[in-house]
């Protein structure tokens, strides 16, 4: 275990941020940061956030000799982003991986590649090569502590198998077996008990302690060997995803747990001045449905295209090739009229879906059981089973003349290609799912940056074969003529 400092702390941020551009930064505090008088509590590692990272590492750190206190904003662990997952854990070099004559064919090194990649080459290699060595390990732990049932099975942006996927589809099984692994520990998780200040001493440039909780609860806590953030995303409330991601201010779909606002972030920024980066670009599920203001469940809508389902917008028109990842989903939906989109499939492809993966699966996080999905395609608010397109388009507003054409133009080219599932059949389900507008242009200062930044990327990953390079220089290219032309936005 290792000290945290300003320049580890930066590379931690912008590592976690996988594929976005500058928040707001504010200077490091001078007055309002000094070191206590007294410390109220004195440990060797602070760990701050209490879903699947927060108590991993509180073992981890435990296990290796440290003495741990963890702090949490919310009020129970099943309240995290790690519920969110859909029990998604991908890994290389698991027992399950290796015990598979596919998955064998993995390396960390093909892994890495495939993160970098999706991210287009912006995250920083250190934390993700660290990643991908260790993260077999990371499953192997929760395996050999009781984790549920269990498969593999392949993955969006993954070249290799290397998808863990819990039979039940519910990050809850993560959490589970955490919490009993730190109740084994006598680890306690202090819950309402945000971080409200980090202690920076500039003398040894290090994160000496934090102040947690406020008013009366409010206590200074040293940390001898190091703190830990492990505080969430950005997307669980309305105002915190319009104050990082701009191209859905006003429309986007909170999803996640409560606390996940950045607001741990932030002060981090404020009190130990490290700038973040790359925070509006986030690996999101831009498909939430809203039943509640701008709140609602998400669905799973990638099980119905793998299965011969199609994403098309209010025009009836497809809009992105549905094998792309989640990440590059995001961007073209700010484009799309009244910032929607649908999910269309034929009751074969339905059927098929629904063979692999529970109705009460598929629309979760909050989930809906079976029953739930059920009673929402009898309302014909936001799911429809229909009979006819023009029964489909009546109800769900989408424009019949451009959906037929789209689905012409899909059929035949199904047939040209020989694919085994054309969408032969009349369209039988449709999802409406979430809104996002269009992004505003970047502008001289957003696209300078973009330049410094790919400049950059270009010098740390001009390693490889020439295959490699090219490929790596049309991922450039790609990126930073969408940000160049203003449909990507850097601020």
């Amino acid at each position: 275990m290792t000290s945290v400092s300003r320049r580890t702390f930066l590379g931690t941020a912008a590592a976690a941020s996988v594929s976005a551009v500058a928040a707001p930064a504010m200077a490091a505090s001078t007055s309002g940061n000094n070191l206590p008088a007294k410390w109220d509590d004195t440990v060797d590692v602070v760990v701050l956030g209490c879903g699947g990272a927060g108590m991993m590492a509180a073992c981890q750190a435990h296990d290796a000799g440290g003495k741990v206190a963890v702090y949490d904003a919310g009020q129970s662990p099943f309240h995290t982003a790690t519920n969110l997952c859909g029990g998604l854990f991908t890994a290389w070099g698991s027992k399950m991986q290796n015990a598979d004559p596919e998955g064998r064919k993995d390396s960390w090194q093909q892994f890495a590649e495939d993160i970098m990649a999706y991210g287009n080459y912006m995250s920083l290699k250190e934390p993700v090569y660290c990643f991908a060595k260790n993260s077999g390990k990371a499953f192997d732990f929760l395996e050999d502590a009781g984790l549920a049932k269990h498969h593999l099975e392949p993955y969006a942006g993954h070249s290799r198998l290397r998808a863990h996927r819990q039979d039940s589809f519910k990050g809850r099984d993560y959490i589970e077996v955490l919490v009993k692994q730190l109740d084994k520990r006598g680890i306690k998780i202090n819950h309402g008990m945000g971080v409200t200040k980090f202690y920076y001493d500039p003398a040894t440039n290090t994160v000496v302690g934090v102040q947690v909780g406020e008013g009366d609860k409010a206590k200074n806590v040293k940390a001898n060997k190091g703190v830990i953030m492990a505080t969430g995303g950005i997307t669980g409330t309305p105002q915190s995803l319009d104050r990082w991601v701009p191209s859905v201010a006003g429309k986007g779909v909170a999803i996640g747990g409560p606390k996940n606002d950045g607001t741990a972030m932030m002060v981090a920024v404020r009190d130990v001045g490290v700038p973040l980066s790359h925070m509006q670009y986030i690996a999101s599920y831009p498909c939430g449905i809203v039943v509640n203001g701008r709140n609602g469940p998400y669905c799973r809508w990638w099980f119905i295209t793998n299965n011969g389902g199609i994403l098309v917008n209010k025009n009836g028109q497809r809009f992105i090739t549905e094998k792309e990842g989640i990440c590059h989903v995001t961007p073209s939906l700010a484009s799309q009229p009244d910032g929607c989109h649908y999910v269309l499939c034929d009751q074969a492809g339905w059927d098929r879906t629904l063979s692999k993966i529970k109705l009460g699966a598929l629309i979760g996080l909050p989930s809906w059981p079976a029953e739930r999905v059920e009673a929402e395609f009898k309302v014909g608010k936001n799911l429809w089973k229909c009979d006819t397109l023009e029964e489909l388009c009546q109800k769900s507003g989408m424009n019949l003349d451009g959906l037929k054409k789209q689905i012409a133009t899909w059929n035949e080219a199904a047939r040209k290609a020989s694919l085994p599932r054309p969408c032969s059949r009349p369209q039988k389900v449709a999802c409406k799912v979430s809104v996002f507008k269009e992004s505003s242009p970047s502008g001289k200062i957003a696209r300078e940056y973009a330049k410094n930044r790919f400049e950059k990327v270009c010098s740390h990953y001009s390693t490889g074969s020439d295959k490699e390079k090219r490929r790596k220089q049309r991922n450039f290219d790609r990126f930073f003529g969408e940000i160049s032309s203003g449909k990507q936005s850097v601020f």
